[in-house]
């Protein structure tokens, strides 16, 4: 896709986030996570792509804890409009949003997604098996970013009820 642009999204994006993630994802549950990211200064950076006029994709990341320690972050939810999907707007934000995040100093990017999409990004569910979490099995999935623990005891957000 051309002229696509990526930038932090602003309090005046929110309402068109919420559609975008509710349209792309069917449910209002994960447009709800990342409002409540936001409310509990949990959000580490919020992105959208866009085409100078309208706001086509969305990503979320997150603070994550390891032993207590606030050095890793979450993805999710990612979220591209329904009329776009498939066009590499996911794949942008993931890589924009990975390369921030490694430059911020977190030591782990975690998820819980498809086990066919994410790995060509450097995902590894057996990475994640090494850590302590409330998820497990082959959608949660680690990619690391620096330096850090290989193993520890994953705290997440109160938006995700974990």
């Amino acid at each position: 896709m051309s002229q696509l642009w990526i930038r932090p999204a602003t309090p005046d994006d929110a309402e068109t986030i919420t559609a975008l993630t509710d349209a792309a994802f069917g449910t209002p549950e994960e447009a709800q996570i990342i409002t409540q990211l936001a409310k509990d200064g949990d959000s580490l950076a919020s992105l959208v792509a866009h085409n100078d006029r309208d706001i086509l994709g969305h990503i979320q990341f997150f603070k994550v804890w390891v032993d207590g320690e606030d050095i890793a972050c979450g993805l999710g939810p990612v979220s591209a409009h329904p009329e776009v999907q498939g066009r590499g707007i996911g794949a942008g934000l993931i890589r924009f949003g990975l390369t921030l995040m490694e430059g911020a100093g977190r030591t782990h990017c975690f998820l819980l997604g498809h086990k066919e999409y994410y790995p060509r990004f450097g995902f590894s569910a057996e990475l994640a098996a090494q850590f302590e979490s409330p998820w497990s099995g082959p959608h949660f999935m680690a990619k690391q970013l620096n330096a850090g623990p290989e193993s520890g005891k994953l705290a997440y957000p109160a938006a995700f009820g974990a």
